[in-house]
């Protein structure tokens, strides 16, 4: 790949990312009619935004702007590893990926394995622990969230091949702030009306063990299904309910708080009450950070400006970004979800 050059500090400032869409069976309009994205037409219902991925199957742009235009993020971390990432070299694919969801119909039953098995198996991608923000649901909500307690391999085979499936299921009802953590072998579902910022390995493995009686039908994997997933929903991480408004956990101006902390990623919200500002200690890493906007809006403020936060934006602050940051929120608040890859450190 030949260099992008790039003017003197073009690299010490928050990028803006253009997300790639993927259409899916499942998909809606909300993540044009709630974000104003740019959804492409005639693609057909719209289920995904990748907002910053360098998965080989959908890669998200950085808007470097004036000549320079857009390229692609794994280009630039590539092309530039130690101002982006701080280190020397790049690895061959930038770890983590981060989307947004919008299931406007019912996503399969699916379980995603672990990098060991991945790596046993010779799978050509990796495995995928995530995570889910709940941005918007319709009342009354559920998502799939394990096995019921007792059920054992034998009977969820069986269930999957005699059609029976979702009576083994947990239910789990879900309300906008909800934070879930799905680790690998969790057998999981998004059903209906749900959007979701979702942040994960950088991996498109998924394992299919139901889907619905959709048509037409798509691949199922009852056999590596079985052989990755947890039986024990006991195992499983509680749901976080967030509070619905930013900013009502603390009387001071920015409250920073971990969601989760894994083998891979780290993610904290940043909350900020209606109209407050404050500098935002802990937003900038070394090895670079994400920021996705999933409540209200407001600014960011650094040595090189003010840039606007939008609901459903995504930007990257590079590792060479030095410096101060401050974040003030407008009349609805401010809520940011902050990643940090740990492979990277």
């Amino acid at each position: 790949m030949a260099p992008i050059n790039l003017p003197a500090g073009a690299l010490e400032r928050p990028l803006p990312l253009s997300p790639c869409f993927s259409p899916r069976p499942w998909g809606g309009d909300s993540l044009e009619r709630l974000f104003n994205k740019n959804t492409p037409a005639g693609r057909g219902a719209i289920g995904e935004s990748w907002e910053l991925s360098d998965h080989p199957h959908g890669r998200s742009s950085v808007r470097l702007g004036g000549e320079l235009g857009e390229v692609l993020f794994g280009d630039l971390v590539r092309s530039h590893p130690r101002e982006m990432i701080g280190q020397a070299e790049a690895p061959e694919k930038y770890p983590l990926l981060v989307k947004f969801i919008d299931a406007e119909g019912d996503l399969s039953v699916q379980v995603h394995p672990d990098d060991a098995w991945c790596r046993t198996n010779g799978h050509p991608d990796r495995g995928k622990s995530e995570c889910w923000y709940v941005l918007d649901c319709r009342p009354g909500t559920t998502v799939v969230y394990g096995f019921r307690a007792g059920v054992t391999r034998e009977a969820a085979t069986r269930a999957c091949q005699d059609g029976t499936l979702r009576d083994l299921l947990v239910y789990k009802e879900v309300h906008p702030g909800c934070f879930l953590t799905i680790p690998p072998g969790c057998v999981h579902a998004m059903l209906a009306g749900t959007l979701v910022c979702e942040i994960q390995q950088s991996s498109d493995t998924t394992f299919r063990l139901h889907d619905w009686d959709r048509q037409p039908p798509r691949p199922l994997h009852v056999e590596e299904s079985m052989q990755v997933a947890r039986f024990d929903s006991r195992e499983l991480p509680n749901i976080q309910r967030l509070t619905d408004k930013p900013g009502r956990l603390t009387d001071g101006p920015v409250h920073a708080y971990e969601l989760l902390t894994n083998d891979f990623f780290q993610v904290t919200a940043f909350d900020l009450r209606a109209g407050a500002a404050g500098p935002a200690e802990g937003l900038l890493s070394p090895t670079g950070a994400i920021l996705t906007v999933v409540e209200g809006g407001g600014w960011l403020e650094t040595g090189h400006g003010q840039e606007p936060l939008r609901r459903g934006e995504t930007w990257f602050l590079p590792a060479a970004m030095k410096g101060e940051t401050a974040l003030s929120a407008e009349a609805s608040g401010l809520r940011l979800l902050r990643t940090v890859s740990l492979e990277l450190g």
